[in-house]
C-alpha cells in the first residue's frame, strides 16, 4: 500500500481539457515553487465547483433548470435542491411551514393582504 500524497499548491499555471475531452490536467506550483501536474476526470468538476463558497453577488438571478425535494435526515425538515442549467447546485433545510409560506405565495400571487379570494 501506498502512502497518500497532499499538495498543497500555491499557484495553478494552466488549465487544459484533455484530447478526448474526458480529464482536466492542471498545472500547479506548489509551497517549494515545483510543479504539479493533476489530472481529473471532467465529469467531477460540478462536485468540485460546489464544495468551493462563492459569494452571491447583489441582485444576482439565476435560471433554474431543475428542483427536487426531500425529508432531511432528520425526519422532520425537508431538503431543497435548485440546479442551474450550467450544473450548479444549492441545497436548503427548511421547516415545512416555510415551504407552506412559499406555495401560498406562489399560489395567490403577493404577500400583501387584500381582499381574500373566494374559491368556489
Amino acid at each position: 500500500m501506498t502512502d497518500k500524497v497532499r499538495i498543497d499548491a500555491n499557484d495553478v499555471t494552466e488549465v487544459r481539457l484533455s484530447a478526448d475531452g474526458t480529464r482536466v490536467l492542471l498545472s500547479l506550483l506548489d509551497d517549494r515553487g515545483e510543479k504539479v501536474s493533476l489530472s481529473l476526470p471532467a465529469s467531477c468538476l460540478n462536485a468540485v465547483l460546489s464544495a468551493t463558497p462563492r459569494r452571491a453577488e447583489p441582485g444576482s438571478v439565476h435560471r433554474l433548470d431543475s428542483w427536487n425535494m426531500a425529508v432531511a435526515d432528520n425526519g422532520q425538515d425537508l431538503v431543497l435542491t435548485l440546479r442551474t442549467p450550467e450544473g450548479l447546485a444549492i441545497s436548503f433545510t427548511l421547516k415545512p411551514w416555510q415551504v407552506e409560506g412559499m406555495a401560498t405565495i406562489a399560489t395567490y400571487g403577493a404577500t400583501q393582504r387584500g381582499q381574500p379570494k373566494i374559491l368556489h
